[in-house]
């Protein structure tokens, strides 16, 4: 539709820019939208990659919005770091800004990016400009749903997430080589068949939204940790982090389609209710 002007004619994907934060460690990321505007931090979904952002280039650069994405530790092209915890992610967050000379920064997290925005705003409040979470996931143990109503295939992965990451690679590998297929053919299109009607008809009739989608993908399960990295990053949305929601005053606009197969909206309702200054 005219109203998803915003995703044709998108610049191809550039090589990421890296920052070494730490001796062995680096942060690959790429900027979006207007150099010269207003700063965003992106964080991509699950499994994706910082290219994800790509799909906003246009508006945000209409809007005036340098939108910087990064690949989390272990996706895509950044430095898998063991044992990695959400209430890393502020403090990483911050040293980025510094090293990019920014004061304060706006940021937007999309489907499994949610969780990374709830840290900020808990921890480095007077870093941030705004905050919103676009379909996004949550802490799973911040809730009393547990995984009830999550997509089939997230459920299926959390009890085979301890198996030997050389499964997950091949996995993932396999999954990437089927995105390539498109999404009116075989598997693809049983995939598609377990969304929402609107999600179907958006991949299927809007031609140069799938192949930015499936190389963001590509770019971040094939990346330099292979499954390690990705299940690493899912288990983040298992574990409880040492966030309060009730004490949060930053505010946090959420917004989730009432049809999200993906993740449901009873479950981001559930933790908005406990705060005080989110909608």
């Amino acid at each position: 539709s005219e109203d998803l002007h915003f995703i044709r004619d998108l610049p191809p994907a550039e090589e990421p820019r890296f920052w070494d934060y730490s001796p062995g460690r680096r942060l690959a990321w790429n900027d979006f939208g207007d150099p010269a505007g207003q700063p965003v931090f992106y964080y991509h979904g699950w499994p994706s990659s910082r290219l994800q952002a790509r799909l906003a280039h246009h508006l945000a650069k209409e809007r005036g919005i340098r939108l910087i994405a990064a690949d989390r530790p272990g996706i895509g092209k950044s430095t898998l770091v063991r044992e990695r915890k959400l209430e890393d992610w502020p403090e990483l967050m911050s040293g980025f800004a510094d090293h990019l000379g920014i004061g304060k920064f706006g940021q937007l997290g999309v489907s499994g990016g949610g969780p990374y925005v709830l840290a900020c705003a808990g921890m480095i409040p007077e870093r941030l400009t705004g905050s919103a979470v676009l379909a996004g996931m949550v802490p799973l143990p911040l809730t009393d749903m547990g995984t009830r109503g999550l997509h089939p295939l997230y459920r299926s992965l959390i009890p085979l997430r301890k198996a030997p990451s050389p499964f997950f690679t091949r996995g993932f590998r396999i999954a990437s080589l089927a995105a390539k297929c498109g999404p009116d053919s075989i598997p693809m299109s049983l995939l598609l068949r377990t969304l929402s009607k609107a999600d179907r008809e958006i991949m299927l009739h809007d031609p140069e939204l799938w192949p930015v989608l499936a190389k963001s993908f590509t770019e971040g399960v094939c990346g330099l940790s292979g499954g390690q990295g990705v299940m690493t990053d899912a288990e983040i949305y298992l574990r409880k982090p040492d966030i309060r929601p009730e004490e949060i005053t930053h505010p946090i606009h959420y917004w989730h389609g009432g049809d999200d197969k993906n993740i449901p909206a009873a479950l981001v309702e559930e933790l908005v209710r406990k705060m005080p200054f989110a909608k």
